[in-house]
């Protein structure tokens, strides 16, 4: 609530205002709006300008929201006791107030009118499209409160209603409705879809079938009295009446007088379902009887359907009550729930040695998650002395349920009230979690006091030894043991409950033990102790136990009402947990839980001596090293405890051996003053580089108040002969405002990069091959055999809600090389990389290709002569564009690159534009495709060309370090018709070639110095010697138009 009033001051030059008066804005804003039904107010704010003095007040620009767009607007003065409030309500739904009632939209004037000790309050509210309406006029005295001319208006129908609600000593009463044609159901919220009972519905859901004509017409008159005791005499008639199109009919009397029924008779028929109530109950000689038969719950139209009946009569009271009864129910359906069939029987008589009878036998219950087969019960015999015998068949949430019960007692009255003594003698369930009682258990309970004898019970394979246990009006003690609790086991019960996987292997059994009195003054402990088995983890390509051979924990309840917890934990591979804490405890609502506002005080102290033992739990590629200590001290309350101490770390390494990351001789000194962490020397070393944290953490908001800042100096992240990583920079780490997250800004820069990638990736498993792991599961499939979805790639995944804000910029420096898969390349630029919760990580930036850099393809070497990466959105998705040429020859020939990492394309240029053949052609071997044919060994050729032009042709050539292998016509002038040319380029200028007659021994050996793209010089030896120089133009360069040329280049 927010009030700005200030007093009201006359203008410069005028009269002094006459008294003190007031004005200014008042708001009201309601922090958590909601519906009734939801225990919350359906109000977001209200505000207005008020206008107060000693004699008048005056309300202005009166605007109260609503839930749902509902408004309340006007304005208002009072003077001397009198005044008028005029409001306007729009948008008004009443099912935000009554949640039984039809969504609507009700609007209209609404007035308050005060006139002396007269109070009167009208409206007439109405919803057109619903031909919905409500009026009435209700007038407050300090005798009475009277309503007139009061009207519901649903269609066609109506209800009138007047009444008198007297304000005397027996606040009497009386009110009249007379019901027109008005048909209920036009103000009744729409039942939810019928769920079948928890069945899959077997066809599409249906529209609901046509309701037939409902209208009611008739009387209900009431008089009586609120005090000294609640009295009522009410008398209905129904007239000309229809229900779902059948007659509905009904008349009676019903009186009330405090706990006594007095003699009445009523009787209603509604749409074939009959409802019979004749005569008294509640004093000596008194019978009511009823009878009910609704063979058709589906026509009344509220979401039940099925046949219900049942018949009989009361005697006695309220008090002690005598109950003669039998039921049916058949098919009933109420929203999820159902009840297939059930029968029974209720004899129930006061007095020690009166009949305790009740049967009930039903089949195909649901109820939520619960699904029953069968339930069965009977109890029979006396107050004083009867039996009960019971049992359960079906599922919950999934599991099985097969239970049986078994007890026998009384019922025995004393000056505590009522109470049951008895025994039960059988109680098992062969399902989840499983339960066997192996000796009988004594009862007594009653109002506020429980007692459970000694007994004897498995539960989940674990032997409880119950020896006592009594709870009596807020006391309570106990005192019994637990030994063989697996909790494999329970995690396994675990994960059948909720579906959660269990988050470690174990085979730890507990054993535990209790003897406590709880009350004024508490003594008593509860402890649990390891009895042997470990925990183990996945790391990486399989399992590490953590070698635990300590575990035990004692809660010790002392004089003061004080709870002391001990802790001791001790693992082989990762060190000692050791905690100590205090705090007090009380009942509260009956049951005992720590005081909030309590002094807590207590220590704890983790100890890890060799971080190297604990680096095999992630797995063999994680190496680390060192040792670590937390000492900690506890203070402040529960709710706000308050952490002092330290935490250390000496000789501190990392290394990711799979990924060359090696961080050592780090130091870590962190202090914990008062809930204020604060990192006074945080460093690493990588390489002859450094990484420092600064900065300090406030812990006691409900957002901890972090400024920290990350420095690297030279650090050398990656260290390996094939991946290098030096980089240098500052990043500062904080608060996200309001919004409770993490923003992170940093810069960057690249001293040295050198990745390396291997030109093949590394082998996998083909797809039909299947892995049955030890346990029989499938790898890849989950335990019911559906295939497991494969994951996003991590760059595509949106960060989680708690990820941080980050704002990070890269540059990769002067010295930042890449090789792998063909490229030898050389990058420059700058990258931001973007993340933001639920985001998928983002990249801005450009990074361009320096020169000197190469592709290999077709197993040539290409010089890049352009090359950018551009990044805006997904950093696993760049934009690429890429030209790789290879130079200084007649055609020169090469590769574009182009599109984004995920859709790449890629196609064959030239200069000139020629076919894609010739382009291959030149790519491959220097030179054009008519080379290597020859006249009457065509056929021969093509098949020579179509082997050595394949991967298999370029395998044979790499194999023996040549760039080529062909067959064809001699270059030198052999006279074989066909021969076999080999070559190697030395570089792009200098080639060595060697031809072999296929027919002759006829042989040649060729140097070739390309000294310009179209002037070259060739020597050869062998069969014939000579030098040539050699002026190579294509002739497509001289004849024809350049649209011909394209043309011819186009062609296959």
């Amino acid at each position: 609530m927010r009030a700005e009033l200030a007093p009201v001051t006359a203008p410069a030059g005028s009269a002094p205002a006459k008294g003190f008066a007031v004005t200014g804005p008042v708001s009201i804003v309601n922090a958590k709006p909601g519906t009734l039904g939801d225990h919350l107010l359906p109000v977001i704010d209200a505000h207005a300008n008020v206008h107060l003095d000693a004699h008048a007040q005056r309300i202005d620009a009166l605007a109260l929201k609503l839930i749902r767009d509902g408004s309340v607007t006007g304005n208002g003065t009072l003077t001397g006791g009198k005044g008028r409030f005029d409001l306007k309500v729009a948008n008004l739904d009443l099912n935000a107030f009554v949640a039984e009632l039809r969504p609507m939209r009700l609007g209209g004037p609404l007035g308050v009118t005060l006139a002396g000790d007269v109070t009167t309050v009208d409206f007439s509210l109405n919803d057109p499209k619903l031909a919905l309406g409500a009026r009435a006029k209700v007038a407050l005295t300090p005798q009475q409160t009277v309503l007139t001319d009061a009207r519901v208006t649903a269609g066609k129908g109506r209800i009138d209603l007047t009444g008198v609600f007297r304000h005397d000593a027996h606040s009497s009463y009386d009110a009249k409705a007379t019901l027109t044609a008005f048909d209920p159901l036009l103000l009744a919220a729409q039942s939810a879809p019928k769920a079948g009972g928890g069945k899959a519905p077997a066809k599409a859901a249906k529209a609901p079938p046509r309701r037939g004509e409902t209208r009611v017409s008739g009387t209900l008159t009431a008089s009586g009295a609120f005090a000294p005791q609640v009295s009522t005499k009410a008398t209905f008639k129904l007239g000309d009446s229809l229900y779902d199109g059948v007659p509905l009919t009904g008349a009676g009397v019903v009186q009330l007088a405090g706990s006594r029924i007095l003699p009445s008779n009523a009787n209603l028929s509604i749409a074939g379902n009959h409802v019979d109530l004749r005569g008294s109950f509640g004093a000596p000689g008194d019978r009511l009887r009823f009878v009910v038969d609704a063979p058709q719950l589906d026509r009344l139209g509220f979401g039940v359907e099925g046949l219900v009946q049942a018949q009989g009569d009361l005697t006695g009271s309220f008090a002690h009550p005598n109950v003669t009864a039998t039921y049916k129910a058949q098919h009933v359906v109420v929203g999820s729930n159902r009840i297939g069939a059930a029968q029974g029987r209720a004899d129930i008589r006061d007095g020690a040695h009166g009949a305790l009878v009740f049967t009930a036998d039903a089949t195909d219950l649901a109820l939520g998650s619960l699904t029953l087969k069968s339930l069965r019960a009977n109890l029979d015999g006396t107050r004083a002395k009867h039996t009960l015998d019971a049992s359960a068949l079906g599922t919950a949430g999934g599991r099985v349920i097969d239970m049986t019960l078994a007890a026998n007692g009384g019922v025995v009255e004393s000056r505590d009230g009522m109470r049951w003594d008895g025994t039960v003698t059988r109680l098992a369930n062969r399902g989840t979690p499983s339960v066997a009682l192996q000796a009988p258990l004594t009862v007594s309970a009653g109002a506020g006091r429980v007692t459970l004898g000694a007994t004897r019970l498995t539960l989940e394979g674990a032997a409880i030894d119950l020896k006592s246990f009594v709870f009596d009006h807020g006391q309570m003690r106990s005192a019994g043991s637990v030994s063989g609790v697996s909790v494999a086991r329970f995690l396994e019960v675990r994960q059948e409950l909720t579906g959660q996987r269990p988050p470690v292997r174990t085979d730890v059994v507990l054993d535990a033990d209790w003897d406590f009195s709880l009350g004024a003054n508490s003594t008593g402990h509860v402890q649990v102790k390891r009895r042997g088995g470990d925990v183990t983890i996945e790391s990486g390509r399989g399992i590490a136990s953590l070698g635990l051979t300590d575990l035990s924990a004692r809660a010790n309840f002392t004089l003061g009402n004080r709870l002391n917890v001990t802790a001791l934990a001790k693992a082989n591979r990762i060190g000692t947990l050791d905690a100590n804490v205090t705090v007090p405890f009380a009942l509260r609502d009956g049951m005992f839980g720590v005081v909030d506002d309590g002094p807590l005080s207590g220590r704890i102290d983790v100890d890890v001596p060799a971080l190297k033992t604990t680096g095999n739990l992630f797995g063999p590629s994680y190496l680390l090293g060192g040792r670590a200590a937390l000492k900690l001290t506890v203070a402040g309350t529960p709710v706000k405890p308050n952490l002092s101490g330290t935490l250390t770390g000496d000789d501190l390494s990392a290394t990711l051996v799979d990924q060359g990351v090696q961080l050592k001789d780090g130091i870590v000194r962190i202090k914990l003053s008062e809930n204020l962490v604060e990192f006074q020397q945080v460093e690493f070393h990588g390489g002859d580089g450094t990484l420092r944290a600064l900065g300090r953490v406030r812990l006691d908001g409900e957002a901890p108040d972090l400024t920290a800042s990350i420095v690297a100096d030279k650090l050398e992240l990656f260290a390996a002969p094939d991946r290098k990583l030096s980089l240098s920079g500052k990043a500062t780490v904080a608060n996200d405002g309001p919004r409770g997250a993490l923003s992170i800004d940093g810069k960057f820069v690249v001293d040295r990069a050198l990745f390396d990638l291997p030109e093949e990736s590394a082998p996998h498993l083909s797809d039909d091959v299947v892995i049955v792991q030890p346990d029989g599961t499938v790898r890849g499939e989950t335990p019911t055999g559906t295939a497991v979805a494969k994951p996003k790639p991590a760059a595509d995944k949106p960060a989680p809600s708690l990820a941080p804000r980050a704002n990070i910029d890269i540059g990769l420096g002067n010295n930042f090389r890449f090789k792998g898969h063909g490229a030898d390349l050389g990058l420059r630029g700058t990258i931001t990389v973007m993340s933001a919760p639920g985001v998928p990580l983002r990249a801005v930036g450009n990074v361009r290709v320096t020169e000197g850099s190469t592709y290999t393809s077709f197993g040539r070497k290409l010089a890049i002569e352009n090359g950018f990466f551009t990044f805006n959105g997904p950093v696993s998705n760049p934009g690429v564009n890429i030209l790789a040429m290879r130079r200084n020859q007649e055609v020169e020939a090469g590769v574009q690159v182009t599109g984004t990492i995920q859709s790449l394309t890629v196609k064959l240029v030239s200069e000139p534009n020629v076919t894609d053949n010739e382009k291959l052609s030149w790519l491959l071997f220097g030179h054009g495709t008519d080379q290597g044919n020859n006249v009457g060994q065509q056929g021969t050729m093509t098949a020579a060309l179509g082997l050595l032009g394949s991967v298999t042709g370029k395998r044979v050539a790499q194999t023996f370090g040549l760039d080529e292998v062909s067959v064809g016509r001699s270059e030198v002038g052999l006279t074989d018709p066909q021969v076999v040319l080999v070559s190697k380029a030395i570089n792009e200028r200098f080639v060595l070639g060697f031809e072999q007659g296929l027919q002759s021994a006829s042989n040649a050996f060729k140097a070739t110095i390309n000294l310009t793209r179209f002037w070259s010089v060739s020597a050869y030896g062998g069969t014939f010697q000579g030098v040539d120089l050699n002026y190579t133009r294509r002739f497509d360069r001289w004849f024809g138009s350049d649209a011909a040329r394209a043309r011819r280049a186009e062609q296959p």
